[in-house]
């Protein structure tokens, strides 16, 4: 589904690139944004950062920003996206699988994997900051920066979407949306694993004005089981950012489900979206992460496609899917899967 309702602004450089050649990959966590934003890192023109906010949370801007947000705030979040952008930490920089470069020489590719591998076994040995606290450098030509396209993920900032969109006009915004039953499946296997650094947090939820507007409470909240708290979390999250790309120039929302049928169609259009082509690289990455047939972790990018799509059925009963469903049914975002089961 995409939004565009009016010409795209241009905005000056960021992080040394156009705003037009921005990439921002967005989505609720376990919701296939790792791999949509690994395919546009194959890419060898793409330079990417994962999930910078996490290293930079920004609490000085508000988490439930206002809709017409003033100039001064705009002016902050700009210089906010500027450091997000420009953040060259062992996070942002070193997440697997590595991918080489068009701007960049063999000789520096070697180097920058060998740099990234080696703060890996120090932040294994119990350096974890100092790890994160050693610049992984970019290496770009000075003269690639003009065909560079910049793009970054982000699972934790999504009730600042629109601030960002408006800080930074004329970047383009691609939103992974997922099943509500495959979400908070995925979610809930995930906290039982323990795979979570801190414990899951429901109470900032209630602060914003789409939890006002269903009339939801802390005490009423708080007595829910974990899956109708996730689901609540699901609707109210995704709904405050639906609602921040109605109204943007260039933004494009894709089913998890749809990227999962037909991987290559579905990527190859998110790239050219943001004026990209499909090279080969990226066609043989895209083929080898969706046909896995080997074990999977839960954060690994390569898995069985066909096989996750439907995944949420086997992890929950009739009875789960009913209570999902039960909240989900009366937000306007049912309406991407017309009839309860479709993935």
């Amino acid at each position: 589904m995409s939004v565009a309702t009016a010409p795209v602004e241009t905005a000056p450089a960021i992080g040394g690139v156009a705003a037009e050649r921005v990439v921002m990959l967005f989505g609720l966590p376990r919701s296939g944004t790792t791999w949509l934003a690994k395919v546009f890192d194959s890419h060898p023109d793409v330079l990417y950062r994962h999930e910078p906010d996490t290293v930079w949370r920004g609490k000085h801007l508000p988490v439930w920003p206002p809709a017409a947000p003033p100039p001064a705030l705009l002016a902050e979040t700009r210089a906010y996206l500027e450091r997000l952008l420009t953040t060259r930490t062992l996070k942002t920089m070193g997440s697997r699988p590595l991918f080489p470069k068009a701007y960049r020489g063999a000789a520096a590719e070697r180097l920058r994997g060998a740099l990234i591998e080696g703060l890996r076994v120090v932040e294994h040995l119990g350096g974890r900051r100092l790890a994160g606290g050693v610049p992984i450098p970019d290496w770009v030509a000075d003269a690639a920066w003009g065909r560079i396209t910049l793009a970054f993920k982000s699972v934790s900032s999504p009730t600042r979407l629109g601030l960002f969109a408006r800080a930074l006009p004329g970047c383009r915004i691609i939103y992974t949306l997922r099943h509500p039953c495959g979400q908070v499946a995925s979610m809930r296997r995930g906290e039982r694993l323990g795979m979570f650094e801190n414990e899951l947090d429901f109470e900032w939820l209630l602060a914003g004005p789409e939890a006002k507007a269903h009339g939801l409470d802390v005490a009423r909240f708080a007595r829910w089981p974990l899956l109708e708290r996730l689901a609540w979390q699901w609707l109210l999250l995704n709904e405050r950012a639906l609602a921040d790309l109605a109204g943007h120039p260039a933004a494009r929302i894709v089913r998890h489900a749809d990227l999962a049928r037909a991987p290559l169609a579905r990527a190859g259009e998110l790239l050219a979206f943001a004026g990209l082509s499909v090279p080969l690289e990226t066609a043989a990455f895209i083929r080898r992460s969706t046909e896995h047939a080997g074990d999977t972790g839960y954060y690994r990018v390569f898995r069985n496609a066909a096989a996750e799509i439907d995944k949420w059925r086997r992890e929950l009963d009739a009875d789960e899917q009913a209570r999902i469903w039960a909240v989900v049914r009366h937000s306007h975002l049912a309406a991407f899967w017309p009839e309860m089961g479709e993935a």
